[in-house]
């Protein structure tokens, strides 16, 4: 059969359009050589994908190349599932190694190796880069080397060899399911680079290391006037929202909302639901502040000699609906016989000249009372001339419940300001309060391992032993 003469011109136009590409390729390459470099925006315009970027995707690789001179040198891509964190995050490796650096891909554990494998092979025989490999039976295996400088290594974060290259930056894929271990074990690969840059790129999951990451760049973040956290919902994600909108509006009705919330919304959430929703994680705006100005200061201390001894203050809205967190920072560790003077100092100042404090007893914690209690006569405090209170909370959690069910019941609202270093801690654990999903009735879930010792202060300073008499409204409080 004779081809027609279209196609045979077709098919010569899409050979000549296939020489010009490559030698447009090599011309690019050879650039490199020369010490030319692209910008990431060039670069990435020079790929041969099937799609355009969205604005926002070239604008995150060119912020994320702006840390790499950041004060610390950290970022993270939280995105929602689907929006291309993995295979973006793969253009940047690759843009990094056409600098010159080294880079290290770390995923949580072998079944995730193969995909940054596919697209680490397909983005390079996509562009110029696969005229500057040095070794093409790498794209094979797990790492890719460029004449002239530049390689990228995946590696399995639980296997033994991940502890032992060096680089000039990591990136730990899928962050939340990393075993901490072996997370903890991989700062030896700065040892010898002044550079140092560490990608964290996940969606969100509660309770692990990748909250523990945000949870800090967060605050740097806030020190260092910089944006280390570059975050991407599902509604500002055109790709998938606007053409397939319809079959993710029937996922979200079909999924609980903590998932969805979780896996779309970038939010880390608790699959049992938190136990306070009236909570203000936000600053205080000036209306609240001055309605606080005149309240007696109240504090609370909750005992624990090994994590630390946790002091809480804050202050009251004269109707008692507010409550105002505005110090949270452990005063030490020890047990009482180790106790020392500035820490019964910093005590006494919560509990004097017009402010209340209130310190957990009962059980163990019965020795800080009489530890205190000896430290007054000694130093000549007078017991009853300062606002110091004690209330005992039992070990199956029902009294500190009692406190919780009444704040929720009196729709009292908690403001505490995550924004605040000084409050993080407290405002986390607020966050993290839920109940117990194995329990046929309210309860409080309970982590003997983990005590949120900052918020169990925070409801001592909450008791209503804070409050003068004259401001305690029956049936208020517990």
């Amino acid at each position: 059969m004779v081809e027609s003469s279209q196609v045979v011109i077709n098919r010569a136009a899409r050979r000549e359009s296939s020489d010009k590409r490559i030698y447009f390729e090599k011309h690019i390459a050879s650039l490199r050589q020369s010490g030319q470099y692209l910008s990431i925006r060039q670069f990435l315009r020079c790929m041969n994908l099937p799609y355009i970027h969205e604005d926002w995707q070239i604008d995150t690789l060119e912020n994320l190349f702006r840390l790499f001179n950041s004060k610390a040198r950290e970022g993270v891509l939280i995105r929602s599932r689907g929006a291309s964190k993995s295979h973006d995050t793969m253009k940047w490796c690759l843009y990094m190694i056409y600098l010159g650096f080294e880079i290290i891909y770390f995923t949580a554990n072998a079944s995730q190796l193969e995909r940054p494998k596919i697209y680490m092979k397909d983005l390079i025989n996509r562009s110029f880069l696969k005229w500057c490999i040095h070794d093409k039976n790498d794209l094979q295996k797990e790492k890719v080397e460029f004449d002239g400088g530049g390689r990228l290594t995946l590696v399995n974060l639980t296997e033994n060899k991940a502890i032992s290259p060096r680089a000039d930056a990591i990136v730990f894929d899928e962050e939340r399911k990393a075993d901490p271990d072996a997370y903890n074990n991989t700062h030896g690969i700065f040892a010898d680079t002044d550079l140092g840059f560490t990608l964290h790129i996940s969606t969100p999951e509660k309770a692990t290391i990748f909250e523990d990451t945000c949870d800090d760049l967060r605050l740097e973040g806030i020190r260092d006037n910089e944006q280390y956290i570059f975050e991407r919902v599902i509604y500002d994600v055109s790709f998938l929202w606007d053409r397939r909108r319809a079959h993710y509006e029937r996922l979200k009705r079909k999924l609980p909302q903590w998932l969805w919330d979780q896996e779309f919304e970038c939010k880390f959430t608790l699959p049992h639901g938190a136990v306070f929703h009236n909570v203000k994680y936000v600053p205080y705006p000036d209306w609240l502040m001055n309605l606080i100005q005149n309240e007696h200061l109240c504090s609370g201390v909750d005992w624990n000699p090994v994590s630390g001894h946790w002091l809480v203050s804050g202050k009251w809205t004269p109707d008692l609906m507010n409550f105002v967190f505005l110090e949270a920072h452990d005063i030490g560790k020890g047990y009482a016989l180790n106790m020392n003077m500035d820490q019964f100092q910093i005590i006494a100042q919560h509990g004097s000249h017009g402010k209340h404090i209130t310190l957990e007893k009962g059980g163990n914690n019965a020795e800080y009372i009489i530890w205190y209690r000896k430290l007054q006569a000694k130093t000549g405090f007078n017991w009853s001339n300062q606002n110091i209170h004690t209330e005992e909370w039992d070990s199956q959690g029902v009294e500190k419940q009692k406190i919780v069910t009444n704040i929720i019941q009196n729709g009292i609202t908690m403001w505490c300001d995550k924004t605040r270093e000084d409050l993080a801690v407290l405002a986390k654990m607020i966050g993290d309060c839920r109940w117990d999903a194995d329990s046929d009735k309210p309860k409080l879930a309970k982590n003997p391992a983990n005590s949120p010792h900052a918020l169990d202060g925070g409801l001592h300073a909450m008791s209503k032993k804070n409050l003068n008499d004259s401001q305690i409204e029956v049936g208020r409080f517990y």
